[in-house]
């Protein structure tokens, strides 16, 4: 009996150096791709952090100067 293997023969792709070479520099510029990607993340998500602190810190001094500029009011509530 022929079978398909006989007939069209199975021929396994030879990956030759430049191939393998080739193939590990795409992995290489992926990962390093994937890494810019999370470290632009993380930047992103500091500088967020950084306004919001930063913001807060402008509101406590904001009222701390309206306290400190209106003695008055701290009098009728002692």
């Amino acid at each position: 009996m022929i079978t398909l293997d006989k007939l069209y023969p199975m021929v396994e792709p030879k990956q030759g150096v430049e191939a393998m070479a080739f193939n590990k520099a795409v992995e290489r510029v992926r990962e390093e791709y994937k890494q810019a990607i999370e470290a632009n993340r993380i930047e992103l998500a500091t500088l967020q952090l950084e306004l919001e602190l930063y913001n807060k810190k402008a509101r406590v001094q904001q009222i701390e100067l309206q306290v400190f500029n209106k003695p008055s009011i701290i009098d009728t509530y002692a």
